[in-house]
């Protein structure tokens, strides 16, 4: 239920994923299919109208090793894949992990798991740190020696939008299906299984992007603050944060993907502005918390 002072839109996020979801996946803009959407997307989807910027980091990765094979380190610096690094500091330079909160469409499908049942286990906050490794390791590391993007070839998202529709779609593939895409399908059925019970855990522990914007979050233009003075600690943002975090000293965790739940918050004390204006909003507060108090002092 909406409340009384809250923009209508905090509100509206199922339905901004939603339709973020069906843009990214429409199956009519095929011209856009070589541009980076922002969110986990893969490409190998038969009705993609957008490509996943992991995939297309790791496959310019692979690339760019036999440049700098040729031509040298320093001279090789221009064939770096400069468009989806400027996507990426784009997106997560604009809102932090706002990207995964509201557009992303494997968080919608970890989002609609986690609705199957109320009770919850919340993963150790040491294991947020192995999406790093995932992304130095695998994404980085591993593609750029090989030549190969392994990351996608292991991705559970890969696999819904891909590994599962294009076998079905195209039966001379279906002769090719070996260990790998069986060793894909457990991967995809045990993080199934996790977001039943757990919320996104995929995004908490193993996303790479959700690694590289929760790095740009702390430093955003766009972000949510705690009104401290505001503040009642009545715990309610405690009890409704889905990723089981206390907003009022973690609002930019590592687990945080911006979903803004807690912005719904009874006392007004959690808003989102820019970057510019936090101070001037702090100082707002406590000069408009003291003439409110001056005020009752009087009036007694």
């Amino acid at each position: 239920m909406r409340r009384k002072g809250h923009p209508r839109w905090l509100y509206m996020r199922f339905w901004v994923q939603a339709f973020a979801t069906v843009l990214a996946n429409n199956g009519f803009l095929r011209a856009t299919k070589s541009t980076c959407w922002p969110g986990l997307n893969c490409w190998a989807c038969p009705t993609a109208s957008f490509a996943c910027p992991i995939g297309a980091l790791q496959n310019s990765l692979g690339a760019w090793r036999w440049k700098v094979a040729d031509v040298g380190v320093f001279a090789a610096l221009a064939a770096l894949p400069w468009y989806v690094i400027g996507t990426l500091l784009l997106a997560g330079g604009l809102g932090g992990r706002w990207t995964c909160g509201w557009i992303c469409p494997f968080g919608l499908f970890q989002d609609l798991l986690a609705r199957i049942t109320r009770r919850k286990v919340y993963p150790p906050r040491w294991l947020a740190y192995l999406r790093y490794l995932v992304l130095v390791g695998v994404v980085f590391i591993v593609a750029y020696w090989t030549g190969q993007p392994w990351f996608c070839k292991l991705c559970p998202q890969g696999f819904l939008e891909g590994g599962i529709p294009q076998p079905l779609l195209r039966p001379e593939l279906r002769s090719g299906i070996g260990w790998l895409w069986y060793l894909k399908l457990a991967i995809f059925l045990l993080t199934v299984l996790a977001a039943v019970f757990m919320v996104r855990p995929f995004c908490a522990i193993a996303c790479p992007l959700g690694a590289i914007y929760a790095m740009m979050q702390p430093y955003s233009l766009y972000r949510t603050v705690v009104l401290h003075d505001a503040c009642t600690n009545c715990g309610w943002c405690v009890a409704n944060c889905p990723q089981g975090l206390d907003p009022r000293a973690d609002i930019d965790g590592a687990l945080c993907v911006s979903c803004l739940e807690c912005r719904k918050c009874p006392a007004r004390a959690i808003v989102s502005t820019s970057a510019w204006r936090v101070e001037d909003l702090v100082k707002a507060y406590r000069r408009q918390a003291k003439d409110d108090e001056r005020n009752r002092s009087d009036h007694d």
